[in-house]
């Protein structure tokens, strides 16, 4: 059984730009697959990147680097 979640986070410290994040677990030959969207408006978001990562530190390190981007 492989994991799959969402994750919604806003960057700090000015909450300027917010990201959905779609992770699974071993798909498409990665350990852990991110498909990341960012919020254009309400309902309204475009994809911004996919990455695909090999361990849960390099997933938790990723989502940090998410959380500081700043237009």
């Amino acid at each position: 059984m492989s994991l799959s979640f969402n994750i919604t986070l806003q960057t700090e410290p000015t909450g300027q730009n917010e990201f959905d994040l779609e992770i699974t677990e071993n798909y498409e030959g990665d350990k852990w697959h991110v498909a990341v969207f960012i919020r254009l408006a309400e309902n309204n978001y475009e994809h911004w990147e996919t990455v695909g990562l090999d361990t849960i530190t390099e997933l938790f390190n990723y989502i940090r680097q998410i959380q500081k981007i700043e237009d």
